[in-house]
């Protein structure tokens, strides 16, 4: 009995050393422009930062979770940047409509955990969506992490996942317009005088 008792507590440092330790980086939303006007379109970057340039660990996969306000911004459309895939030789990449105002985004990448650990850059783009306006207000953008990994397929956990909001602005009347209705309300009260008199 007294045997036992004194294996756990090496058996549970040992189990501790083994277990692969979570880094925590940033995951941030950033409009490439905070603002557009109704019928414009606006992209919006996914940007992972903290990760050490050049070294372990680096980031194997994600998937995330976009909140979008479906009132006032449309999907248009994502392209997913370079970093899980150096050397262009492929990798596994997709997204899905879940519901309106929700996007899911994923990325496996195929390149050995030595390349990505010595040539990832320690902030780069995941990927860019890019939404139509369609609503003028205040539109916010939220993000949650469904799972992340390192190149060597150990959990990552994101310290931050910072969102953002992007302002839609109604479209302004051009001048023209502004001084076709001051002729209008011009002449509406100089027939008013006219038909008084």
């Amino acid at each position: 009995m007294r045997k036992s008792i004194l294996m756990l507590p090496a058996a549970l440092l040992l189990a501790l050393s083994v277990a692969p330790a979570a880094e925590a980086f940033t995951l941030s939303v950033v409009p490439q422009n905070p603002s557009v006007s109704v019928g414009g379109t606006i992209a919006v970057d996914v940007v992972a930062s903290d990760l050490l340039s050049g070294g372990a660990p680096s980031l194997g996969a994600f998937d995330l979770n976009m909140q979008y306000d479906s009132s006032a911004l449309s999907f248009a459309g994502v392209t997913f940047g370079t970093a899980l895939d150096l050397f262009g030789l492929g990798d596994i990449q997709d997204f899905d409509l879940t519901s309106p105002g929700l996007l899911n985004a994923f990325e496996v990448s195929f390149d050995s955990a030595a390349d990505l650990n010595s040539l990832q850059p320690g902030v780069f783009t995941l990927f860019t969506i890019t939404f139509n306006a369609t609503a003028p207000g205040a539109a916010a953008l939220g993000l949650a992490a469904n799972s992340l990994s390192s190149a060597e397929g150990t959990a990552l956990t994101a310290a931050a996942l910072n969102g953002a909001n992007v302002e839609v602005t109604a479209v302004p009347l051009p001048a023209a317009g502004w001084l076709l209705i001051s002729g209008l309300a011009a002449l509406g009260g100089f027939s008013r005088r006219i038909r008084a008199g």
